[in-house]
């Protein structure tokens, strides 16, 4: 025992910050916490779906070194291959070491390892699945079809013309349900090969315990909805929970199209890029016609290059005739059955069947945490998809975010042209599509782990879990003596092994036996004192996670974003807002816009027939897509994705968008004070397209609507948008008429002839700010977000898909046709006034409804970099401190503030050159300093 004190001062874990495993016997970076570990994941039909699972394993040894009598000892604390975390604290067996699983099904590669090491750092098993056909996975890949339900029931004698197999064949693209199956074998037969207790006796050990939930955005948020579409929702089914991203289960009037009008650039070129990204070229590739290996070439499909491959795939979705079925164009294809979970019914157990009398939705009855964008590709699909689950559901716990985002922007305070404030990060707490780098982010950690969408995975996976060094069995030789560390199993949240890890706490009461030369043992305890080399920065120690927080939440929360940079409406908009329905049920008056021929808009509807409006629309010179609900397109210089509400006066756009004759602009007075519009506007429309190339009675045309927030300074930014086609006009009307008709077809039009258009835009919650003027555009195309139309009739059961500057031509009725102009005319009269609707909210109902607005607090620092004095200014009055940090953590200089100041200055002269953070913690603000 004379060596007791000694042993306690060396005692220690030392962590470095390298980039790679380096088997060392320490933790040098966060890759040696997690294992991966690669199954093969069989479907029904023998196809093996490559799965990696990622483990809260480590992967390195722990040891410390001891010194004893001038000599020092190495001391292993924590052995190789030690799973550290557990949810069961009371009766430690194997079954302990099962794990809830967090899931991810993916087309773009199992392998992008940012989850990966996320979900494992905040308490769980991760499985990322390389879907059917791509990559590592087996099989033949055909896009947003083998993941959902089985559609033999439907229709067992239709299938993709590209599946060569036969119809009868398990591995027929008909029978193909490999969310669910995935899901199933990972609760229920998934096994790794683990010694838990160090034994030196490998155990088999299920990798679930029977808890899944999923985790994905786009297309990886699309096959959580499918996927459990399928599942009978039961007491045993093992998804828990869910939490779908940028996605939808409605794809006819969402992906497809909309209103009729073909999305060209996500169909198009989405599924052009994932043939051209995923199947490789036959030339280099030898693969003797296998289909059912994982090598992916064109002629797994019969084809000889991708290109055709593609052009045929995306034709088969829109275009083609279906074997007496309408084409995809069409509400009533029987791509819907495929696709839309509202249009393939099941039966009282949750099985497809064609004459089932229950919806989909009804196995969609667990909790969902549905997350979107104002601008999202799939926004009004997404809300239709809440919707319709709550519908089926009433009583299950639905959640759904919509922020001031796109596609590609979750999370983010910079979209489009807008940078909103920072109450943007209030629901997520972090930017989802940032870079996730918990060693470089200073606040990344904490912001995860505190989290909404952690908070979600606690409520419904298990709780908090517990960090465990298991009892050691091994007596490790100190001189002349032994020691056993830790001598019982080591359990504590693990919240405080995170702290540990962020260098915030030490980990206390570690128990250990000495055992002397003599032969006898003492039981003591052991402190490892604060990490002095955190693996990652946390601004203050994480405690235990409120799981019940959400529950005080209203199921719907929006951002009602607002003007920017606008220092006349300071305070307007840019706030979170709660609600229980939306559209909502109260509180909302159809504020009317007419359009008049003299091109304003105002709430007089026309007492006579003003007059008419027209342009020609070239379908090869279409108006050019900026801003709004893409993923694909870019402005016209290439210089940022052209998405969110960007600036339509911009001088780069302005003559490709909107100074042109065949867009007309109606613009109402400045606005005398603030309107706010939250839900889905509406359009009526009288127009004609008149066109004179082809001598036939039927024609064709689009309505396009944009809605624009005209600022004072000169700025038009875009709100919110919406399409019509011609054909799709009857359909339109009944979806505008909240009394959907799925059994319309899609007709062709008179030539010459007016019609009166009514459908639904594009979702927005915004306020208009004081002495800002609302304008509306109307064209006839927004290319390439979609088709630029032809303006041709098409055969009943088709649709002619081209662009511009195609060779391409379409037989109508044994004559063939070429794309052509045509001169759309608006006539503004008093029995079919043309206007807008926009949804607004009444103040009265302000009363009522929660708005979850905050101080967006701004934290400014000048000069920087500096030499002596900085200067720290702020935007709200708070008291608390100003701080200097170094980038370890370390407190350097402090400084009290009051409730009365706005700013301070600080001398920095007396600290090296170097980086440094200026922090005020009452306001979570955090700013890089450079001292040079």
């Amino acid at each position: 025992m004379k060596h007791l004190c000694t042993i306690l001062l060396f005692l220690s874990l030392i962590f470095s910050s390298n980039s790679q495993i380096i088997p060392n016997g320490q933790i040098d970076n966060m890759d040696e916490l997690i294992k991966k570990e690669v199954i093969s994941i069989p479907m029904s039909d023998g196809t093996k779906l490559a799965t990696n699972i990622y483990l809260p394993i480590f992967m390195d040894s722990v040891v410390t070194t001891i010194n004893i009598g001038g000599t020092n000892y190495t001391v292993q604390i924590i052995p190789k291959n030690t799973q550290f975390i557990i949810y069961d604290n009371t009766n430690i067996t194997k079954e302990s070491y099962r794990l809830p699983i967090i899931l991810t099904r993916t087309p773009y590669g199992k392998d992008d390892e940012t989850g990966g090491t996320l979900f494992p750092m905040m308490g769980y098993a991760y499985a990322t699945q390389d879907m059917r056909g791509r990559y590592e996975s087996e099989g033949v890949y055909f896009p947003m079809y083998s993941d959902s339900w089985p559609k033999a029931p439907y229709h067992p004698n239709n299938t993709i013309p590209m599946d060569i197999t036969t119809l009868n064949d398990n591995n027929n693209a008909l029978h193909h349900h490999d969310g669910s199956e995935t899901i199933y074998y990972l609760a229920d037969s998934a096994y790794r090969i683990f010694d838990f207790n160090k034994d030196g006796i490998n155990d088999t050990i299920s990798y679930s315990n029977g808890r899944i939930g999923m985790f994905g955005a786009s297309a990886l948020g699309n096959t959580q909805y499918q996927g459990i579409s399928d599942m009978p929702f039961t007491k045993d089914n093992p998804i828990k929970c869910y939490l779908p991203i940028v996605a939808t289960n409605e794809h006819y009037n969402t992906t497809l199209f909309h209103n009729g009008v073909f999305r060209n650039s996500l169909v198009s070129g989405w599924i052009t890029g994932q043939i051209l990204n995923g199947v490789h070229n036959d030339s280099n590739v030898v693969d003797g016609g296998n289909i059912y290996n994982n090598i992916h070439s064109p002629s797994d499909y019969n084809y000889t290059d991708n290109l055709t491959l593609a052009n045929d795939l995306i034709d088969w979705f829109v275009a083609d005739e279906l074997n007496g079925s309408p084409s995809g164009s069409h509400p009533t294809s029987i791509h819907r059955i495929d696709l839309d979970a509202s249009m393939a019914p099941i039966d009282n157990a949750g099985y497809s069947q064609a004459n089932g009398t229950t919806s989909r939705y009804k196995n969609l009855n667990m909790p969902g945490y549905h997350l979107t964008g104002w601008w999202d590709i799939f926004i009004n699909g997404q809300i239709e998809t809440f919707r319709k689950i709550k519908e089926q559901n009433p009583t299950s716990t639905q959640k759904l975010i919509i922020g001031p985002w796109t596609h590609q922007t979750i999370g983010s305070n910079k979209v489009g042209d807008m940078v909103y404030p920072d109450n943007v990060f209030e629901t997520l707490n972090f930017d989802l599509e940032g870079d996730l780098d918990l060693t470089t982010d200073t606040s990344l950690a904490y912001n995860i782990y505190n989290s909404e969408l952690m908070s979600w995975y606690k409520k419904y996976l298990g709780g908090e879990p517990y960090f465990i060094i298991p009892e050691s069995n091994d007596w490790q030789t100190l001189g002349t003596n032994t020691i056993r560390i830790p001598s019982q199993n080591y359990i504590i949240p693990y919240y405080k092994f995170l702290n540990y890890l962020g260098g915030k706490a030490a980990l206390p009461n570690v128990p250990f036996q000495l055992k002397d030369n003599g032969g006898n043992i003492s039981s003591l305890t052991y402190a490892i004192p604060v990490n002095d080399d955190p693996l990652f920065y946390l601004p203050q120690a994480l405690g235990a996670t409120d799981v019940n927080a959400l529950d005080n939440k209203k199921d719907i929360r929006m951002y009602i974003s607002g003007p920017t940079n606008d220092n006349d409406n300071l305070g307007v908009g840019n706030y979170w807002m709660g609600a229980d329905s939306l559209p909502f049920k109260k509180g909302i008056t159809e504020k009317i816009f007419y359009l008049h021929q003299n091109k304003t808009t105002d709430g007089n509807i026309p007492t006579q027939n003003e007059g008419v409006l027209s342009y020609v629309a070239n379908p090869n010179n279409p108006v050019v897509t900026i801003g709004g609900n893409n993923m694909i397109p870019k402005t016209p210089d290439n210089t940022q994705k052209s998405q969110g509400s960007m600036d339509l006066a911009n001088p780069n756009y302005i003559n490709l968008t909107m100074n042109r004759s065949d867009v007309l602009q109606f613009t109402s007075a400045p606005l005398t004070d603030t309107l706010t519009f939250v839900g889905f506007p509406k359009a009526g429309i009288y127009a004609k397209g008149h066109t004179t190339g082809y001598p036939t009675a039927k024609t064709d045309f689009d309505v396009m609507v944009r809605v624009v927030d005209v600022y004072p300074d000169g700025r038009e930014m875009l709100i919110t948008e919406g399409v019509v086609n011609a054909r799709a006009r009857e359909y339109a009307k009944s979806i505008f008429d909240r009394d959907t008709n799925e059994t319309i077809l899609l007709t062709n039009i008179d030539n010459n002839t007016y019609y009166y258009f009514q459908f639904d835009l594009l979702p927005l919650g915004h306020t208009f700010g004081k002495n800002h003027q609302i304008k509306f555009l109307l064209s006839s195309s927004n290319y390439p977000k979609y088709q630029s139309n032809p303006h041709l009739p098409n055969e009943d059961n088709e649709f002619f898909r081209w662009n511009p500057g195609e060779s391409k031509t379409y037989m109508y009725q044994g004559h063939t046709y070429t794309p052509q102009n045509a001169t759309i005319t608006y006539e503004f009269n008093d029995d079919f006034p043309s206007y807008i609707s926009l949804p607004q909210l009444n103040d009265s109902y302000y009363l009522d409804v929660p708005k979850e607005k905050e101080l967006s607090y701004e934290l400014k620092l000048y000069p920087n970099p500096t030499q002596g004095i900085v200067n720290i200014a702020w935007n709200h009055p708070i008291k608390g401190n100003v701080q200097i940090i170094s980038l370890d953590g370390q407190l350097l200089l402090q400084k009290e503030i009051h409730t009365d100041n706005y700013g301070t200055s600080i001398d920095v002269s007396t600290l090296s050159k170097g980086i440094y953070l200026v922090r005020i913690p009452e306001m979570n603000q955090t700013k890089k300093l450079v001292i040079e």
